[in-house]
């Protein structure tokens, strides 16, 4: 197995750093919104907003990097990124920051997220094929140092939020926009010419998202784990974003409980990644899935029966080990199985499909913790979770009855 270059070293770093932006944001806005407010519903409603772009971009995403190229769509992304999340802390200096505008604001800083993620990857699978490397060890890798700065993001982001004040932390994000752009044009110059330019699809948006669907429908694999991380996204992003801080500003009454609390899951994540680059071969990615998700819905469970702080960290470091594995077998299936020409729009769809969902659990969350069934949150993710796994189960089981034995040895 070949080693890895410096400059797939540099992309992957680059990588974390969008990741470690995006953490502070994660602690930041929630906050800022339940300090102004006290409400959770609230916070839910700015957050759903904030993730509309994600699903939106399911329709212009691989086109815009097929077009403007993998390097020019990275590097503008970021930088339009940079400019949002700079302008929140600028306007509210100024007096002028209203929930309405920040919601604005941070729609406006998600609007590229996904066509940047896009030709990051696009460029990654062109730099894998070319040096002949491990796919399961780059996306483990990868996911580990993007989990890493999950994992210390919180925690920065709580010491500045209590050192500084909850807006400071959002000049340290648009920070890290702009420092990513900036090391995307110093490497641009050591990849190969492929991964800067593809061939653009004259094909009308609707078009090109309908070829991708028809492909996944084709590959049942593929669609079974495209539904179940749709499902468990239903519940875990609404989890992260709504009830921990919800948890953390009223129940522990603490702003480095919040980072704490994220940083013990990003732990989980973690170490879940780095295991599955090593050794996730040996397993078939139906058996990961399905006890990485069942332990997930167990663990949900059992936060309904105890309120103990150093337990609850505990049980959020165990639900990151049972999803840090998700990313990496998800990246891996894409990159092995999916046509080159295909790529860009599969990619896509995964990486937004998956979150149509999610600004309706954002509300569900947001009413439930505003109602009198708030003590009955951790029983709904469960259950939505256990739905999840039993429809997986049944597309794959469906899915091997049609398959020769070769076929679904190829399959998992």
């Amino acid at each position: 197995m070949r080693r890895m270059s410096w400059p797939i070293c540099g992309l992957l770093t680059l990588n974390g750093i969008t990741i470690l932006g995006n953490a502070l944001t994660e602690v930041a806005i929630p906050w800022l919104i339940l300090e102004i407010s006290d409400s959770p519903a609230l916070v839910a409603a700015v957050m759903a907003a904030k993730i509309t772009p994600v699903i939106l971009s399911t329709f212009f995403s691989a086109p815009f990097v097929d077009r403007l190229g993998a390097f020019r769509a990275s590097v503008l992304s970021d930088l339009v990124n940079f400019f949002s999340i700079l302008l929140i802390p600028v306007f509210y200096h100024a007096d002028l920051l209203t929930l309405s505008l920040l919601a604005a604001l941070l729609v406006l800083s998600t609007l590229l997220d996904t066509p940047s993620r896009l030709a990051k990857d696009v460029i990654l699978r062109h730099e894998i094929k070319r040096h002949q490397l491990d796919h399961h060890l780059i996306n483990g890798v990868n996911t580990t140092l993007e989990n890493i700065c999950d994992l210390l993001g919180p925690v920065v982001a709580a010491l500045i939020v209590a050192a500084f004040g909850t807006i400071s932390a959002l000049y340290f994000d648009a920070a890290t926009f702009f420092a990513v752009a900036f090391g995307m044009i110093v490497l641009k110059k050591h990849f190969r010419p492929e991964a800067e330019r593809t061939k653009p699809d004259s094909a009308p948006p609707l078009r090109y998202f309908s070829e991708g669907m028809k492909y996944l429908r084709q590959q049942r694999a593929l669609l079974s784990v495209l539904y179940l991380s749709a499902t468990v996204n239903l519940v875990i992003t609404p989890f992260l974003f709504v009830y921990l801080p919800y948890l953390n500003k009223f129940v522990f009454e603490s702003v480095m409980s919040l980072g704490v609390s994220m940083t013990c899951f990003g732990a989980g994540t973690s170490v879940s990644s780095l295991l599955f680059g090593f050794f996730g071969k040996r397993f078939s990615n139906r058996q990961i899935m399905f006890t990485g998700y069942l332990s997930l819905a167990v663990v949900l469970l059992s936060m309904s029966f105890f309120a103990s702080q150093p337990l609850f960290f505990i049980q959020l470091f165990v639900i990151g080990l049972c999803l840090g594995f998700a990313g990496p077998i998800e990246v891996t299936l894409i990159q092995t199985v999916v046509p080159e020409a295909l790529f860009g729009r599969v990619m896509t769809l995964f990486s937004s499909v998956r979150f149509l969902s999610v600004p309706a659990g954002y509300l569900v969350f947001g009413w439930l913790l505003e109602s009198a069934f708030a003590d009955w949150t951790p029983v709904v993710m469960a259950s939505t979770v256990l739905m999840g796994v039993i429809a997986y189960w049944r597309m794959n089981m469906a899915s091997s009855i049609r398959l020769n034995p070769a076929e679904i040895e190829k399959d998992v």
